[in-house]
């Protein structure tokens, strides 16, 4: 998938590759990656689009095709969906701020204690693994992959979580990604490795339409894998826009 983003994949093709039946590939896959061949395969072109809007000067249009979309309207509504910004906005906004540290960026969001009103949904961020300093978003995802959450919170890692109450109801995963306080939004956004992203989820789906809050949910932040989703969400965008 990496390799041939730009080309159409069918489910067919890729099982075939590794010798499977299409409905065998497709269980195994979801239980390796945590969510669907179809699912991943878009998060890894819309990762793609988001390192060429802040590496490139290419046109959006372009830059659809060169993630596989003939359509420029597809492309757009499934960046906008997905990464939470149009890809001309998510570009204008990167710019200004693409080398500024994230812990500056962020100061202030992530100088709290973790603690909040009553209600909503509690839980623990565990340490980063190497011991540096970092900073961290925790959200409530209803997919394996970190898009789209129905609420989120940063912290400097390890330390309390506390997630506003939400209106959404049905099972979510809290997910987490942390990376290293000093990286710039630029090395955060593109995935750079200087970023030291660490990744972590609860062990158990939270029900959102039963007392959640009652049972704190714990994240133990680990290095990425191959099979680890791409990170879609705007990171340190959706934190300032928070704060602001």
């Amino acid at each position: 998938m990496n390799e041939r983003l730009d080309e159409s994949h069918e489910l067919h093709d890729i099982a075939q590759t590794v010798f499977m039946s299409p409905f065998h590939f497709h269980r195994i896959f979801r239980t390796t990656c945590g969510t669907s061949p179809g699912r991943f395969l878009t998060a890894l072109r819309m990762a793609r689009a988001k390192r060429l809007l802040i590496e490139t000067s290419i046109t959006s249009t372009e830059v659809g095709l060169k993630v596989g979309y003939s359509s420029f309207g597809t492309f757009t509504t499934t960046f906008t969906k997905l990464v939470g910004l149009p890809p001309g906005k998510f570009r204008a906004c990167v710019r200004p701020i693409a080398d500024v540290p994230i812990h500056i960026l962020l100061g202030d969001l992530i100088s709290g204690d973790g603690h909040g009103a009553d209600g909503g949904i509690r839980g623990w961020l565990e340490a980063r693994p190497d011991g540096t300093n970092g900073v961290a978003l925790v959200g409530l995802f209803p997919s394996g992959i970190p898009q789209e959450p129905v609420a989120c919170a940063g912290l400097a890692p390890p330390g309390p979580v506390h997630l506003p109450k939400v209106s959404a109801t049905g099972a979510v995963t809290a997910l987490a990604v942390s990376v290293r306080a000093d990286a710039s939004v630029r090395e955060v956004l593109t995935e750079s490795p200087r970023a030291a992203f660490y990744v972590g989820a609860a062990e158990d789906p939270i029900d959102l339409d039963q007392a959640a809050g009652e049972r704190p949910f714990r994240i133990a932040l680990r290095e990425r894998r191959l099979t680890d989703p791409p990170i879609l969400l705007a990171f340190p965008l959706l934190l300032n826009a928070a704060r602001t």
